[in-house]
């Protein structure tokens, strides 16, 4: 593992320590509670980060659905991961034209002919969906996904994208999860 690059192990299975600290979260944290939804990989940075893909729910009089990156450090010898970061990738706001999250990691027919649509003949990486993380009502729907990017070249590295989907408009746009907060523009936009 290269100092401070994220190393990608897409798993449904956390280290232990992650697992344990993800579960105490509703504890330490008041007003919310968090559904992993992918254990995305470590780095290494003053002991070990690892990012875990999490769905928060915010609880108040309308329960409003996230998601978000959880950022947990691994010192050696300590007995437990600490949380060192919470970064917002989706901001949930049905039902007033927001983001409607809603989690699959299996995806229906409807929604992988939707991704295959999107992807067919997109050459320069492998792109492969990770979840739909949800919908957004504009001009139809657009699909918005947790995507694995490998580009096509020896020994490169795996990133993990938000990739949004405009079937209407015919239109991919992604940003990396990992290394820039994902506030605002979607990031680059690819047409197919």
């Amino acid at each position: 593992m290269n100092l401070n690059s994220w190393k990608i192990d897409i798993s449904m299975e956390m280290p232990q320590k992650i697992a344990s600290a993800m579960a105490g979260l509703g504890e330490t944290i008041l007003g919310t509670e968090y559904q992993e939804i992918v254990y995305l990989g470590s780095q290494q940075v003053n002991g070990i980060n690892h990012a875990v893909l999490a769905e928060q729910t915010v609880l108040t009089g309308r329960d409003t659905k996230n998601v978000v990156v959880l950022i947990f450090n691994e010192k050696p010898g300590d007995r437990e991961a600490t949380l060192v970061s919470i970064e917002r990738v989706l901001e949930g706001g049905m039902p007033f034209g927001g983001t409607n999250i809603e989690v699959m990691t299996d995806l229906p027919e409807e929604v992988r002919n939707v991704w295959n649509a999107a992807f067919d003949g997109f050459v320069g990486s492998n792109v492969e969906p990770i979840a739909l993380l949800g919908t957004r009502p504009f001009n139809g729907y657009l699909y918005i996904f947790a995507a694995a990017v490998t580009p096509v070249a020896p020994n490169a590295a795996t990133m993990v994208v938000l990739a949004v989907i405009d079937p209407k408009n015919e239109r991919i746009s992604m940003k990396n999860l990992l290394t820039s907060k994902v506030e605002g523009s979607f990031g680059y936009a690819f047409t197919w």
